[in-house]
C-alpha cells in the first residue's frame, strides 16, 4: 500500500472525517488479505484493466469507422477488437475468482466460497457478464434494426460493464499491498482509463450520432450543451483531486498520457481525416508534465508544500479540466454543434472548433468548465464526509 496520510474512500482518495478514516482502516483490513495473499491478483487486475481499454479504444474507432463505412452488420474490426477485450478481461476475471478460492482449501460451502473472492473481482465479474449480455443483445439489435446510433440500449449496456470492471479493477489495484512499483504504475493506468469511460459515458447523452435506422435517441441540443459544459470538467476534476495522492513524481502525467494513448490511437491516428493533427494533439501533455514539475518543485519546499497542499491539488485538477475541449477532441466539439445549428460532419472537426472558439469556447464554455470543477470537487468532498453515504457504501462493498 502507498504510504499515504490521506484515506481513501472507495476508489477516489480525499481528506475524510475521523469516523470516515476509522471505517476505511477496517474495509482496508478485510479486503487486504485476500489481495496481497498472491501476488498473480495484481497481474489479473492489471489484465482486466487492458482489456478494458482495447474495449474503450474500440467503442471510441467504431464511431469513426460508422462515419467511413455504412455499417449494417455486428461483424466489423472495431466490434472484434472490443469483443476480444471482453474476452481478455473475462478470462483474467475467472483467473483471478480460481486463484482466491484455491487459496483456502478448507472451505466447505458454496458460500464460504462467495466470500473468499475478493470484493473487487466480484465488481468485474458483474461487469463482464454485463459486456457479455450487451454483446449478445448488439447482435440481436443489428439483427432486427440494422445500423444503430452511438445511444443504443445495447451500448449503454456496454458502457456501463466496461464502468463497472474498471471501478473494481482500480480498487482492487490500489488496495494491494505487494508489487509496489508495479502496483502504482498499475493504478494510475486505471485512473486514466476510468477517466476515459467517465468522459464517453457523458457523451452517450450528448453527441448527436444516436440516430438508427428506426431509433432516433439524439439528445435535445440544450440538455446537450448544459451536460457537455459542466460533467465532463467535474468528472477530471474529481479523478485528478484523488490522482494527486499517488506517491509518484509524474503521476498526472503517467494518467493523461493512458487517455491520450488510447485516444490517439482510436481516434485521431485511426483514419485520414485526422491523422494530420497527432502533432498537435501531442501538445497536450505539455499540461500535465508543466503540473507535475510544480508539484516536485512545491514538494521539495516544506514550507510552502504544508500550506498549499489542498489547495494546490484543487488548483491542478481544475487546470487539466481547463482543456478537456483539446484532449477529447473532435467530440467536445461535436457536442455543442446542434445547439449552434451547424451542419457539419465529425470529419470537419477543425472547421466545428473554429466556428465555436471565440463565439463559445472562449467566452462561455471554459468559465463555466472551471466554476463546475471547483463547486464538483466542493460537492464531493461534503458527500465523503457524510455519515449516511459511507454507511451505506459500506453495506454495497462488504
Amino acid at each position: 500500500m502507498v504510504s499515504n496520510p490521506n484515506p481513501s474512500f472507495g476508489v477516489i482518495r480525499i481528506n475524510l472525517s475521523k469516523d470516515m478514516d476509522n471505517y476505511i482502516l477496517n474495509f482496508k483490513g478485510e479486503l487486504s488479505p485476500s489481495l496481497s495473499s498472491s501476488s498473480t491478483l495484481i497481474w489479473i487486475y492489471f489484465l482486466v484493466a487492458l482489456g478494458v481499454a482495447l474495449q474503450v479504444a474500440a467503442a471510441n474507432w467504431d464511431i469513426i469507422w460508422h462515419g467511413v463505412v455504412n455499417v449494417e452488420s455486428f461483424f466489423t474490426p472495431p466490434h472484434t477488437v472490443l469483443y476480444s477485450g471482453v474476452g481478455l478481461s473475462l478470462i483474467a476475471t475467472v483467473a483471478g475468482i480460481v486463484i482466491s478460492i484455491k487459496q483456502k482449501s478448507s472451505l466447505k460451502n458454496s458460500f464460504a466460497i462467495f466470500h473468499k473472492i475478493p470484493n473487487p473481482l466480484k465488481l468485474i465479474a458483474l461487469g463482464c457478464l454485463v459486456e457479455l449480455f450487451s454483446g449478445q443483445f448488439d447482435n440481436w439489435w443489428h439483427t432486427n434494426f440494422g445500423f444503430d446510433g452511438l445511444l443504443s440500449p445495447p451500448h449503454l449496456m456496454l458502457i456501463s460493464g466496461m464502468l463497472l470492471s474498471i471501478v473494481g479493477a482500480l480498487i482492487g489495484t490500489h488496495l494491494f499491498e505487494s508489487s509496489r512499483k508495479f502496483r502504482i504504475i498499475s493504478e494510475m493506468i486505471c485512473y486514466g482509463i476510468l477517466w476515459l469511460i467517465s468522459v464517453n459515458f457523458v457523451f452517450m447523452f450528448t453527441l448527436p450520432f444516436s440516430e438508427g435506422q428506426y431509433f432516433d435517441f439524439n439528445p435535445s441540443p440544450t440538455a446537450a450543451l448544459i451536460l457537455g459544459s459542466t460533467l465532463p470538467s467535474i468528472f477530471t476534476a474529481v479523478i485528478f483531486y484523488s490522482v494527486q495522492n499517488i506517491q509518484f513524481p509524474f503521476r498526472i502525467t503517467v494518467v493523461t498520457a493512458t487517455l491520450m494513448t488510447i485516444q490517439s490511437s482510436a481516434t485521431i491516428t485511426s483514419n485520414n481525416y485526422f491523422a494530420n493533427l497527432l502533432p498537435l494533439y501531442l501538445l497536450n501533455i505539455l499540461v500535465p508534465i508543466t503540473l507535475d514539475v510544480i508539484s516536485i518543485f512545491i514538494q521539495k519546499n516544506k514550507n510552502i508544500s504544508a500550506k498549499l497542499d489542498d489547495r494546490k491539488r484543487t488548483i491542478f485538477s481544475i487546470a487539466i479540466s481547463f482543456f478537456f475541449v483539446t484532449m477529447y477532441f473532435p467530440w467536445s466539439v461535436n457536442m455543442f454543434k446542434s445547439f449552434f445549428g451547424i451542419d457539419l460532419i465529425t470529419f470537419e472537426s477543425v472547421l466545428i472548433f473554429e466556428q465555436l472558439l471565440w463565439k463559445f469556447i472562449v467566452p462561455i464554455l471554459i468559465p463555466v468548465s472551471i466554476i463546475s470543477a471547483y463547486l464538483g470537487l466542493l460537492i464531493w468532498k461534503k458527500l465523503c464526509e457524510h455519515s449516511k453515504l459511507t454507511n451505506m457504501f459500506k453495506v454495497v462493498v462488504e
